[in-house]
């Protein structure tokens, strides 16, 4: 058995991992399970040609519709112009050699099913892929490079992120390969949180996002999948957080009689439930010889200005400055008039008609 953190060497031989690693950058068995299908294709149809686009290395699954070889008139060359349909849309696949090549005489006929991927280009009014890999999905029974359709069979057919030398096909059959063989014996998730949450273990997720049946399979494993990044990324913040909680700082307890009551009783309107809430939260937390991390979130002109300069004003209360940071100057000036507006004689210390228990506000900016 093979588990995610062998390498693909190992694995797959050391001929698939370098087409891997060098294709991808990947190198092992789990980030090669971690490179997620882009899309799929019901496994028993054509694939849609109308969803390719310019400069785009696609992947398509058609039917050869005709398949012509062109010489040059000056003879020096041919190609081969072969028409792709599948039923809702059309594309042309163009092959240039010195002269025909009978591997794609043979392989490239009229009625073939097979999976292309190149880079898709605007050729006169045609789209057309220039030269593209090409694997049949015909059974043939012959050849080195024949595809076995039962590996590539079931009712969904996964198309991956590719390159233009590493098509998807071939990514897939690596992952089928490591399907039959990888085994997890510890599922970053117990089994008592996968319950409560209606989520897979990571095996089955990995086959399910790989070797799906059904659409409802897919989901399910991306449920599970994201699931897994958005736990990683919020212990990796709750871990940032408990080590900020343990980081000292200065407490700016509130004070009675300061310059928030003033402000306070100088308002010309009646704080909202949800303003004071907040209020009270940020400076119980103010109050700590911790630092605060909050995010105040609201609707447009919810009034998270006012629960801002109100934190403000409780840490000049207790000896101390307060920055309102802005990411650009303009909207810093607008700050400010907000600042001065809501403030009045209570933010012009220094200044003719300043109230007695008045604090500066000022401008700083990167120029």
């Amino acid at each position: 058995m093979t588990s995610l953190d062998a390498s693909l060497t190992a694995a797959l031989g050391k001929r698939s991992a370098d087409q891997i690693e060098k294709g991808l950058g990947l190198r092992t068995v789990g980030e090669l399970l971690a490179h997620y299908p882009r899309r799929y294709v019901p496994g028993g149809e054509l694939s849609d040609l109308g969803d390719v686009e310019i400069g785009e290395v696609a992947t398509v699954v058609a039917r050869v519709s005709s398949a012509t070889w062109l010489p040059y008139k000056s003879g020096n060359g041919t190609r081969l112009v072969v028409r792709l349909e599948d039923g809702s849309g059309s594309l042309q696949a163009v092959f240039f050699a010195k002269k025909p090549v009978p591997y794609w005489t043979r392989t490239l006929r009229p009625g073939e099913r097979l999976l292309f991927a190149g880079t898709v280009e605007r050729f006169g009014k045609n789209l057309q892929l220039k030269t593209p890999l090409f694997q049949s999905l015909t059974a043939r029974g012959g050849g080195d490079d024949e595809i076995d359709p039962a590996l590539l069979s079931g009712p969904l057919l996964p198309l991956y992120p590719a390159t233009a030398k590493l098509p998807s096909w071939t990514i897939l059959l690596s992952i089928r390969i490591l399907l039959d063989s990888v085994e997890i014996d510890d599922d970053p998730l117990p089994a008592s949180l996968r319950q409560e949450h209606g989520l897979p273990d990571l095996l089955t997720a990995l086959h399910q996002v790989h070797r799906p049946q059904t659409h409802a399979d897919v989901q399910s494993a991306r449920h599970r999948l994201t699931y897994d990044e958005a736990l990683a990324l919020q212990t990796a913040l709750a871990q940032r957080r408990a080590a900020a909680d343990r980081l000292p700082a200065v407490a700016r307890p509130a004070i009675s009689g300061g310059l928030l009551a003033s402000f306070d009783a100088a308002l010309p309107f009646t704080l909202t439930a949800g303003q004071e809430s907040v209020g009270r939260e940020l400076a119980a937390d103010l109050s700590r010889e911790h630092p605060m991390h909050r995010l105040l979130s609201g609707e447009v002109g919810s009034g998270k200005t006012v629960v801002a300069l109100r934190a403000m004003l409780q840490v000049v209360d207790a000896g101390g400055q307060a920055a309102l940071l802005a990411p650009t100057e303009v909207l810093a000036a607008q700050h400010l008039r907000s600042l001065r507006d809501l403030l009045g004689p209570l933010g012009q210390a220094g200044e003719l008609g300043a109230a007695d228990q008045a604090t500066a506000v000022t401008l700083l900016t990167g120029s």
